[in-house]
């Protein structure tokens, strides 16, 4: 029959092992849970870090001016691209340094677990073994005691001795004793086991909470820009802190854990809180100073702006007065270069053409809509380039196709039709692109063959008194591609480079950035020119009940203005002799005596003032125009004009 007192200490210690392994797969949940937990509020953080936060690669200084983020404006392309090679690089490797560390973490908790559920199996089936040997040695002992009871039973019988029953009850006290001793060891040695686990945990819930609050930290750094200044007094202190509770869990990984490795990690986490509390109320008293110094640097300027204000009007009636001077000066300054009138609606005609194009900029930045534009440009640039004088009827062909485009027809072009009204922006795009050809097509063809400004310049103003928008946009391109159509001649201002300033006179630079040469600018110049004088003199063709919106009335407007400005080398003369040259035959039958007159003034003051700045070519042409003229009495009519009632 098996002794009772060992099938009780067989059910305990079946009992004890399943609670110690519920206890171990609850603690290995815990922390898959908490590994789980860490991660992913690493992963919801991690879009706002740019750098590494923890370790030897974490930034130790912060700058604390705001402005020093500002990247310069005159930075170039290279450094601009260095920069985010060097962000983007810095980015990947906090990248590797996060998931290396995260790796890092997970087979350290997974190895630490292994290890102590190892020791903890190991010392058990030790404890167990033992265990059953003292079960062997009970039983066996068992027997012994009923063979020497049975003795001392016959003992007793036979001898009647007392004695010897007192040494049996004290026999089987001491066997008791015995073996509530072994159940006492067997006991204490599950109870520290479960104590080293309870401290791990302890240890490992106080290092989370660490991590955790050094990333509050890094956070509250990296969002408040007064925190920048607080962190080099605590950085020492984090790096301590950080430091030791990663000793302690190295520690952890070979050592026995005790009740002190707790204590100093919980030590370590109040140590972080109060340093994470300090900085916050370092940060709150930063922000009070600032704002209170913000209020009296305001009270300082609101000061000193009533004091200003007072000085103000103390001078008040002196400035006024030198002021008007100054303008009156600056405006007699100006008339030398253009006249306020002439120059306002430059600027008109020239924001007028900014909006416009931008009218129509999603249809150019649109890559679906690339075979509409290139319609578009067909339907613009084949009757324009096919336009001569070879025929009344091809002229007006060619303004037909183009008046219908401009009304958002069907025109047909070679083999393909074109509707410009397809799309909503589409006439926008085909008016300022056939403003634009027609200026072009001064510079690359009348520059060259002058006698194609008049066909072109007939249905231009044909087209012009149809469509009073694409006259505004003509107008606008010649004023851009010529200024002195305007005209006007800006002086160099004070910090404009070489190039701005060739720029706004008209001329243009090459790939190299090298500026256009005076001969081929002045011949540029020059076809532009004549393209618009051709247009002063055209005629409106008879199957139209209009006249020229740009008549001989806007010449003699220019021609005025221009030779009331400071004259210039080579570009003055030339434009004179060409306006006389396309325009003065007209010009001559309409103004009569006031042409003589003004031929004649620009043969003595003008060409004076010409003598002394001027000794090229165009001068030279131009003076034996004038000599010309005034003997002859007579301005011939420019080679290649129309003759009337053409079309």
């Amino acid at each position: 029959m098996e002794d009772p007192n060992y099938s009780s200490l067989d059910e305990y210690t079946r009992n004890y092992s399943k609670s110690c392994d519920i206890s171990i797969s609850e603690t290995l949940a815990d922390f898959g849970r908490l590994r789980i937990s860490a991660l992913t509020k690493a992963a919801e953080i991690s879009p706002l870090v740019t750098e590494a936060t923890i370790g030897p690669r974490s930034p130790e200084k912060k700058d604390t001016s705001k402005g020093n983020e500002n990247v310069a404006s005159n930075q170039n392309t290279q450094e601009f691209i260095d920069l985010i090679e060097d962000k983007i690089g810095e980015e990947l490797r906090y990248s590797l340094l996060l998931k290396e560390y995260e790796e890092k973490l997970q087979e350290d908790s997974e190895e630490l677990c292994k290890n102590l559920l190892k020791k903890m199996i190991s010392t058990y089936a030790e404890n167990m073994h033992r265990f059953w040997q003292i079960q062997e040695e009970r039983k066996q002992k068992a027997l012994e005691r009923r063979t020497r009871k049975l003795q001392m039973a016959q003992q007793l019988q036979e001898n009647d001795n007392m004695r010897m029953l007192e040494m049996v009850r004290l026999d089987e006290s001491k066997c008791d004793m015995i073996n509530q001793q072994t159940i006492e060891n067997m006991n204490r040695i599950l109870d520290e086991q479960n104590k080293a686990t309870s401290r791990f945990a302890a240890i490992t819930d106080s290092h989370t909470k660490i991590c955790m609050c050094y990333n509050d930290i890094t956070n509250l750094f990296q969002n408040e820009p007064l925190a920048k200044g607080i962190l080099e007094k605590y950085v020492s202190l984090l790096n301590t802190i950080i430091g030791n509770i990663t000793a302690i869990m190295d520690f952890c990984k070979t050592g026995t854990i005790t009740d002190k490795e707790v204590k100093q990690s919980e030590i370590l986490l109040l140590n972080i809180e109060n340093i994470k509390q300090k900085i916050i109320e370092d940060v709150n008293l930063v922000k009070q100073q600032e704002l209170l110094k913000k209020q009296i640097e305001e009270e300082k300027a609101r000061q000193k702006k009533n004091q200003e204000l007072k000085e103000q009007e103390a001078k008040a009636a002196e400035n006024a007065r030198v002021k008007e001077a100054l303008a009156q000066q600056i405006k007699r300054a100006q008339s030398m270069f253009y006249s306020v009138k002439n120059y306002s609606y430059y600027e008109e005609l020239k924001n007028y053409l900014e909006c416009y194009e931008n009218s129509y900029k999603d249809l150019l930045e649109n890559p679906n809509l690339k075979k509409f534009r290139f319609d578009c440009q067909k339907a613009v640039n084949t009757p324009v380039n096919a336009l001569s004088s070879v025929s009344g009827m091809h002229m007006r062909d060619k303004f037909d196709k183009l008046a219908k485009l401009l009304r958002g027809e069907r025109v047909q072009v070679l083999d393909t039709y074109v509707t410009a009204s397809q799309h909503p922006q589409g006439l926008r795009y085909c008016t300022a692109l056939l403003a634009k050809k027609i200026v072009r097509q001064g510079d690359l063809l009348v520059s060259s063959n002058p006698e194609a400004a008049f066909p072109l310049a007939a249905v231009t103003v044909a087209l012009w008194s149809q469509f009073a928008e694409f006259g505004k946009l003509l107008q606008a391109n010649f004023h851009r591609q010529c200024p002195y159509l305007v005209p006007m001649m800006l002086p160099q201002k004070e910090g404009q480079t070489d190039k701005e300033f060739y720029i706004s006179r008209g001329y243009t630079y090459n790939d190299e950035g090298v500026v256009e040469k005076q001969d081929k600018f002045l011949k540029r110049m020059s076809g532009i020119f004549k393209l618009h004088c051709a247009i002063w003199i055209a005629k409106t063709p008879k199957f139209m009940n209009a006249s020229n919106p740009q008549g001989l009335r806007f010449a003699w407007q220019w021609l005025a203005s221009f030779i009331n400005l400071k004259p210039e080398p080579d570009i003055s003369a030339t434009l004179i002799h060409d306006f006389f040259t396309v325009c003065g035959s007209e010009f001559y039958k309409y103004y009569g005596k006031q042409c003589t007159k003004i031929i004649k003034l620009l043969n003595t003051e003008y060409l004076s003032i010409l003598q002394n700045i001027d000794e090229g070519g165009p001068k030279t042409r131009f003076e034996v125009f004038l000599q010309n003229v005034l003997n002859t009495g007579h301005i011939p009519p420019p080679n290649g004009l129309l003759p009337p009632n053409t079309w």
